[in-house]
């Protein structure tokens, strides 16, 4: 499928772009004729006309994926500007209500997409032809209960697998580990059950659910969700010190003479009861600011210190942390690599239609086409990660054992390691290993990507230096070697 250049410019030609597209009897004609492609100005090239200097800043760098001039370093595929996203959203609502629009729009757009996005699209084209009176979130639900029982179907039989692995684990790891799978199958089938309190676990998500909080509230939460993670809180006893009750007050805010503020240094259960508090104290920070997500949080993470039943999502990225915590000090680093292996093939709303159906299932649908788009964006990818919320000493910990060659390096925030990739690509990169066999990505789309590079450098955007070290740090990620054939040396 031929996919022309798509810009997003004045709100009004998108507007009459979009009527034509409305207007037209079906959607592959569409994108194999030139004279109709979803261009809303043809006069938004990339342009860097007045450029002095060389590109040193990560905005300037984002430009160059404009119109699909650079494609994304791991996939090849063409990404989103923020101001292009900004602009779907404002007429999600009138897609959200024209299922053949929104399959023809989304279509259009396949170049931009991963391919189980663009296959989930044709699944729902396929069940808008048997329910062509049902509306486009009705289609959803009809697709939804499939979904889950494939699903399911497919995180058991990675699970077996996992047990299979079992007996290769120190005895003293064992139950630990038999908790976590059983605990994991009831979020799975989202059955109610007596589950695990976890700090961090719940700091991960409170952070994750804050984003969008003003900055000073945000701070103040995360300032006080943080005495949640002291590591006094998994010392043996229930009694806590007086001096150290006193910092917590003063660090919450919490006023200790309020009604049910105080708590007895002596008190049999002053940990559980410090817990509560602190939790209450932010749920009252997120009412004030209206985010029911994080009152929700809150809630839920209070039945769990009180040993409630609870219904609680799966989520991968908290299965792999947890997984993560029982086997990190296993000497044999061969069997941690088989753990991991098979951790990597649980479906996630990415990689896998069911898993985004899953997930979304109770979203309204004009959140459901934006997030359908949103993992498309351009951002900035540092080649070599940069480990943010990873010390030295656990940086170090990580390559003990390994080969020169296999071990990991922090790499630095500067344009020499920065590329352009899809904000998916970008995530299951991350800070894993993917050199030589580990490599998930396509060697072409770096070939491509490299290459487009090059002849920007050559037309003055780029130092040839910045491009040499950004070959560099590709080859000591992935193993792979580029040829900068033709790159004309400048310095920086």
């Amino acid at each position: 499928m031929l996919i022309q250049p798509v810009t997003f410019g004045r709100t009004n030609q998108f507007s009459a772009n979009f009527q034509r597209l409305k207007a037209a009897p079906s959607y592959t004609p569409l994108l194999n004729n030139s004279a109709d492609t979803f261009t809303l100005n043809n006069k938004d090239n990339l342009n860097f006309t007045g450029v002095s200097s060389f590109i040193s800043n990560k905005n300037d760098l984002k430009k160059l994926a404009k119109n699909g001039h650079l494609s994304c370093i791991w996939c090849g595929g063409s990404m989103f500007m923020q101001h292009e996203l900004d602009a779907f959203q404002h007429f999600a609502t009138r897609l959200s209500s024209n299922n053949d629009l929104f399959i023809r729009v989304m279509l259009h757009f396949s170049d931009y997409l991963p391919k189980e996005r663009i296959a989930l699209v044709k699944q729902i084209a396929h069940y808008n032809k048997a329910y062509p009176d049902k509306d486009l979130k009705t289609i959803f639900n009809i697709m939804t209960p499939v979904a889950e029982n494939r699903l399911v179907k497919k995180q058991l039989f990675i699970f077996h697998n996992l047990k299979k692995l079992r007996p290769e684990l120190p005895v003293e790891l064992q139950k630990d580990f038999d908790i976590l799978l059983e605990h994991s199958k009831y979020r799975i089938l989202e059955k109610p059950y007596i589950s695990e309190y976890s700090a961090k676990e719940f700091c991960y998500q409170l952070n994750n659910l804050s984003k969008s909080l003003p900055p000073s509230r945000k701070n103040e939460i995360l300032n006080t969700a943080n005495i949640l993670t002291h590591p006094i809180f998994k010392e043996a006893g229930q009694e806590l010190p007086e001096k150290w009750l006193k910092r917590v007050y003063k660090q919450a805010k919490i006023n200790p003479g309020a009604k049910g503020n105080y708590i007895s240094p002596q008190d049999y259960n002053a940990k559980e009861k410090l817990k509560l508090l602190l939790l209450n104290k932010i749920m009252f920070l997120a009412s004030e600011s209206k985010n029911q997500p994080v009152i929700d949080l809150c809630k839920l993470a209070k039945d769990k210190v009180l040993g409630k039943p609870v219904t609680v999502k799966f989520s991968n990225k908290a299965f792999a942390y947890k997984l993560d915590e029982i086997i990190c000090n296993i000497h044999d680093k061969n069997l941690i690599k088989k753990f991991n292996n098979i951790i990597k093939k649980l479906p996630n709303s990415l990689d896998n239609k069911d898993a985004f159906i899953v997930k979304y299932k109770k979203e309204p649908i004009e959140t459901i086409i934006t997030k359908l788009l949103d993992d498309s964006l351009v951002t900035i990818e540092h080649i070599s990660p940069i480990f943010r919320n990873t010390n030295d000493k656990k940086l170090k910990l990580k390559n003990k054992g390994l080969s020169k060659e296999d071990q990991v390096k922090r790499g630095t925030d500067s344009i020499g390691n920065w590329a352009l990739a899809h904000r998916w690509c970008n995530a299951i990169h991350g800070s894993q290993n993917i050199k030589h066999e580990n490599f998930p990505f396509s060697k072409e789309a770096g070939i491509k990507y490299f290459k487009t590079i090059i002849q920007d450098a050559n037309n003055g955007l780029l130092s040839g230096e910045s491009v040499i070290k950004m070959a560099q740090n590709y080859f000591e990620q992935t193993g792979i070697r580029i040829k900068l054939t033709g790159l004309k040396y400048t310095p920086e």
